[in-house]
């Protein structure tokens, strides 16, 4: 008796790999979006003299820096700003709801953070 690969275990690995191919196309946009995001939120808390920049001029840059790269998915109300001794700290989340198959979806949820050095 032969053993090997048969038509139906190339049919249900043919099934497998489209599955996690089309899983791969819904969710790779958002992880690109998230790093973006993370890097926007670095470089907006990365500039000098931080401490003289106030929290509305923060939010105006993030959302240049949103309008910029096309992101739409967050704005700069969804940035949580806090003040410390050490410097300032940005954070957001949000949840990205991303549809599969009929009326299955993913829901991805995000959370970014980032700060910046007092006195810089």
């Amino acid at each position: 008796k032969q053993t090997g690969f048969s038509l139906l275990n190339m049919l249900l690995l043919a099934i497998v790999i489209i599955f996690a191919g089309i899983v791969a196309m819904r969710v790779v946009p958002s992880y690109v979006e998230y790093f973006t995001l993370k890097k926007i939120m670095q470089e907006t808390l990365d500039q000098p003299s931080l401490d003289a920049v106030s929290d509305l001029e923060l939010r105006q840059r993030f959302d240049k820096q949103l309008s910029l790269n096309n992101i739409s998915q967050v704005t700069s109300r969804d940035l949580l700003i806090e003040r410390g001794p050490q410097g300032v700290r940005a954070k957001l989340a949000y949840s990205v709801r991303r549809p599969l198959m009929g009326q299955a979806s993913l829901c991805l949820d995000f959370e970014i953070e980032a700060s910046g050095k007092a006195g810089q």
